[in-house]
């Protein structure tokens, strides 16, 4: 029997990957620290083609919107209270991480129920101008600055094309949380943490 030649070799399959990640480099991902995985992430999209950066956030789109993708974390406490400086906890940075990635993958709308639950959670709270509340205000504020940023572009390339009346419902929904938080304090006189949130919204027509 005539031994195979080299053009069949090279339309098999290769075992370590068809479809799936090679498992070398799987074996990277799977046990570097976060640390390192992100280090080499960002070294290797600075040092490729735009598109190169253009498939990963495509990507991690297709991932965050998967029924696989890490749920939403719940905490009951964003912000723990005992009377004096309110202080955020843990839970408030964990979906804060979340709203980030989705965000930062370019799903800024997706983003938007977690940024009007964060800011309801404040109403209430009285803070002093230099606590850690309000430098996590501060933050959240820069935040969703980014998150709507994040959201022209989805509805400027058409991904949001299809369901533009839920897109608007979640600007209303964030727009109205805003404006509430604004009422809220004022009514005991402290200076409200969302302002260039805010005016970034109220000018932002679709």
């Amino acid at each position: 029997m005539p031994a195979p030649s080299s053009e069949a070799f090279d339309r098999l399959p290769d075992s370590r990957s068809l479809n799936h990640v090679n498992l070398m480099v799987d074996s990277f991902i799977a046990n570097a620290r976060v640390e390192d995985l992100r280090a080499t992430i960002r070294i290797l999209l600075a040092s490729m083609p735009p598109s190169t950066a253009q498939a990963f956030t495509k990507a991690a789109r297709s991932r965050l919107s998967s029924a696989n993708a890490s749920p939403l974390p719940r905490p009951q406490i964003l912000f723990y209270y005992d009377g004096a400086d309110p202080t955020p906890t843990s839970g408030l940075y964990d979906i804060l991480a979340h709203a980030r990635a989705l965000y930062g993958a370019g799903m800024g709308l997706a983003s938007f129920g977690v940024f009007t639950t964060i800011i309801r959670s404040s109403f209430g709270l009285r803070w002093t101008p230099f606590g850690a509340a309000a430098e996590a205000f501060t933050l959240i504020d820069g935040d969703i600055c980014q998150a709507i940023q994040s959201a022209k572009e989805e509805i400027d390339s058409g991904r949001a094309s299809g369901d533009l009346e839920s897109a608007r419902t979640k600007v209303a929904d964030l727009r109205s949380a805003l404006k509430e938080s604004g009422d809220a304090v004022s009514r005991w006189g402290g200076d409200f943490p969302f302002e260039r949130a805010a005016a970034t919204l109220e000018v932002w027509k679709f």
